[in-house]
């Protein structure tokens, strides 16, 4: 591999799990992250991409854990199951060991739902070292070893916090906190973001079936705070933002804002295939060529999703092997530079 690829490796996955550490310290986790931002934090999409990318920092993965004694309640596991469903965020047999964990005695019983139809491992399938970073020595936790991993006794430490409610990353949570857990809360972010919208777009961006966003939308409209406003093409719904004002608690600046919603279940699909594809043993033994194929198989699911967005431009036209690989590697990184930096 050329050198260049070899410290975009690196530095790849350093700093997606420097965007973990950011998100899950703004959520409470305890841990010195930067946490301003006015980009809204999708906890679903979050919990699963850090199934898979938060196995390489034992204490981000752990310290997730005790966040979720704490405030796994806040979770729609939902849309947690349609996002992985759709996107393949996350990683499976992880999700149901740590619902197997959650459920221990009577706690957050509501996540046994995710151990219904995940697979064990079985009988005569090794188990595999859930950090690979560190050596499996000592004692195993048996809950996770039936699952398929291998790891020292889960301890939960008690030092998270719950969500703030007055920051704009959190902005979901305070509206679960009003509304419960259920699509209207994700339609009214969302909404409260772009204005105006219909329901597929609603859908697609929420994680929802296009049949309950209609739905409830249309129970919105009664209230009398959401709008149909018929074009001559489909039916588009609105909301007056200056009545959603009391929300925005904190800033008492006349002019704020409210956060903005970033396609994270396709980012973070984005961030894990290419994270994959990094890790692959015979990416070393490619031709550039087929390096250059790889990188684009592992992108093109997002791509429809992100370039609309902004968030990822289209290639530039007659790059092949080795500088088509170079090309998308500065294109991730300025996609890493815009979900990162503060605003």
């Amino acid at each position: 591999m050329e050198a260049w690829l070899a410290s975009f490796r690196k530095q790849f996955r350093e700093a997606i799990l420097a965007i973990l550490w950011r998100q899950w310290s703004a959520l409470g986790v305890a841990g010195h992250a930067q946490t301003g931002d006015d980009r809204l934090i999708d906890p679903e999409a979050l919990l699963l991409f850090s199934t898979s990318i938060a196995r390489h920092d034992a204490r981000l993965f752990d310290e997730i854990l005790d966040w979720l004694q704490t405030s796994g309640a806040w979770i729609n596991l939902q849309r947690l199951t349609r996002i992985q469903n759709e996107h393949h965020v996350g990683d499976d047999s992880i999700l149901a060991a740590i619902a197997s964990q959650l459920t221990r005695g009577r706690a957050h019983p509501k996540w046994r739902a995710l151990i219904r139809h995940a697979r064990k491992r079985a009988s005569d399938e090794p188990p595999r070292p859930l950090f690979p970073h560190l050596p499996v020595v000592g004692q195993v936790d048996e809950a996770w070893l039936a699952w398929g991993w291998q790891r020292p006794p889960v301890e939960v430490r008690g030092l998270s916090q719950v969500p703030r409610p007055d920051q704009p990353a959190t902005f979901l949570f305070k509206l679960r906190a009003l509304f419960g857990r259920q699509a209207r809360v994700e339609i009214i972010a969302w909404l409260l973001a772009n204005e105006s919208g219909h329901p597929a777009e609603i859908a697609r961006a929420t994680g929802y079936f296009r049949g309950s966003i209609q739905a409830v939308l249309n129970e919105l409209v009664v209230s009398g705070h959401v709008f149909a406003v018929r074009t001559s093409r489909e039916k588009r719904f609105t909301l007056r933002r200056d009545e959603w004002r009391f929300l925005l608690t904190w800033s008492g600046d006349s002019a704020a804002t409210f956060p903005r919603w970033l396609p994270w279940p396709a980012i973070f699909r984005l961030l894990r295939r290419v994270d994959d594809l990094l890790g692959h043993p015979e990416l070393d033994r490619m031709s550039p060529p087929v390096q250059a194929i790889e990188f684009a198989r592992a992108i093109a699911p997002a791509a429809a999703t992100l370039t609309p967005a902004g968030l990822w431009p289209a290639p530039t036209a007659g790059l092949v092997g080795a500088a088509s690989v170079r090309a998308t590697t500065l294109r991730l990184e300025a996609l890493l530079r815009q979900i990162s930096s503060t605003p």
